[in-house]
């Protein structure tokens, strides 16, 4: 049986359908709550990512609900709690049952409070660990960290097996999975145990979110920005401060970061790709290194993106708006708006400074053969943005007469 924690997730639902088109073993998922509303949830999940039993990615999905049912099992858990919140017979057929774990499930809240992010984190990956132990030694771990783990460095090339705290962190959810993937690789050399630590990128799709289904980064903050999208401009602009003689369109505003900062992402459905790659190749290696059992992936895509072009893609419904990143703003030097703006995209401002990219020299290696992510076009960030009609937003789409750097199109996508 494979076992899997977070399938509700954004990502956990693109995992449990591609585990359930690879071969036809049951899927037991842990889930929080009443199992009954939990298959549900879970179906929904896995019809959102867009794929079915026997299509090709990118086609609609065509889940037969009879048979998801059969396929996958929700087992109610408390992932922090001591035997998953199961009773000490349940605990141990699970852990003899489980053949494969795939751990999803984290809070990845950026603004997250301490306490809640490590209850979650740190804590439920002890659990899965303490869950794999009680099993024997048969069962293979696939651990999903993040590539964020390298905190606060701004710069220079991360290695695959680079884990060290000596740059700290921008955030404390960056912290917990640090705390996280930490546990995961002492376990390992512990127990003599193979595990394998897949750090993906910011993760995204072109494919707009209905209400109730997972929702990426990207279009929480799509979500975000519609707030500033249904208002007057002059009244924005007025409200933060300007005199009326002084309000011009496009506003451009001056926020703290640099002009050539970059960020990783990723489509979600070549992660996932990757990621069963790896997975088949450390199954099929029947040996382990004592002295490293942990394998390590960076699941990122070859070039990262403008920070820039990113920000300006993302306010492309608001084309009286520019935001050009600026390393001399402060603070203090700061009117309403651009506080507002910060406020707006908290949890990603760290990113407005980084210039860092990340080795792929093992993830390569495990997918060769897989053609490579296409580039990130700014119609493809535009279309995974898109809010749910259903929601009470309605993200309008910049004039194509417009001269304003928020509607050009083109790539995102920054070859360094």
């Amino acid at each position: 049986m494979i076992t899997i924690t977070g399938a509700t997730g954004f990502l956990g639902a693109q995992l449990l359908a591609s585990l359930l088109r690879r071969d036809d073993r049951p899927v037991c998922a842990l889930v929080r709550g009443d199992p009954v509303s939990a298959r549900e949830r879970l179906l929904r999940a896995v019809r959102s990512t867009g794929t079915g039993p026997g299509t090709e990615a990118g086609s609609r999905a065509v889940w037969n609900a009879d048979e998801f049912h059969r396929r996958v099992t929700p087992v109610r858990i408390e992932l922090s709690a001591p035997r998953l919140g199961l009773s000490e017979a349940e605990h141990a057929a699970l852990a003899r049952r489980t053949q494969e774990l795939w751990h999803c499930a984290a809070d990845t809240s950026p603004l997250g409070q301490a306490a809640a992010l490590h209850r979650t984190n740190v804590e439920g990956t002890r659990r899965v660990l303490e869950l794999l132990s009680a099993g024997g030694r048969t069962a293979r771990l696939f651990h999903i960290s993040t590539a964020f783990v390298a905190g606060r460095r701004r710069t220079g090339l991360v290695y695959e097996d680079t884990l060290d705290e000596q740059y700290g962190f921008a955030t404390l959810y960056e912290e917990s999975k640090f705390r996280a993937e930490s546990l995961v690789r002492a376990w390992a050399r512990a127990e003599g145990r193979p595990a394998v630590v897949f750090r993906p990128s910011l993760l995204v799709t072109d494919r707009p979110p209905q209400a109730g289904e997972p929702r990426h980064w990207l279009a929480v903050q799509a979500a975000r920005i519609s707030m500033l999208e249904r208002q007057d401009p002059a009244f924005v602009l007025r409200a933060a401060g300007l005199a009326g003689d002084d309000i011009t369109f496009p506003y451009t505003a001056h926020v703290p970061g640099r002009p050539d900062a970059l960020v990783n992402l990723l489509q979600v459905d070549w992660a996932v790709a990757a990621m069963l790659r790896c997975a088949a190749a450390r199954t099929a290696r029947t040996t382990v290194e004592p002295e490293s059992p942990v394998e390590t992936y960076h699941v990122t895509h070859p070039h990262d993106c403008s920070v820039q072009e990113l920000v300006r893609t993302a306010l492309s419904g608001c084309d009286w708006l520019d935001v050009t990143l600026d390393p001399e703003v402060t603070a203090d030097g700061m009117r309403p708006l651009e506080r507002f703006l910060i406020r707006l995209a908290a949890g990603l401002t760290p990113h407005w400074w980084s210039r860092r990219h990340y080795d792929r020299t093992r993830l390569e290696a495990a997918t060769a053969g897989l053609a490579p992510p296409p580039e990130l076009s700014g119609e493809y960030v535009r279309a995974g943005m898109s809010t749910p009609s259903s929601s009470g937003f309605s993200a309008p789409s910049p004039s194509p007469s417009s001269s304003s750097p928020s509607a050009q199109k083109g790539a995102v996508t920054a070859r360094v």
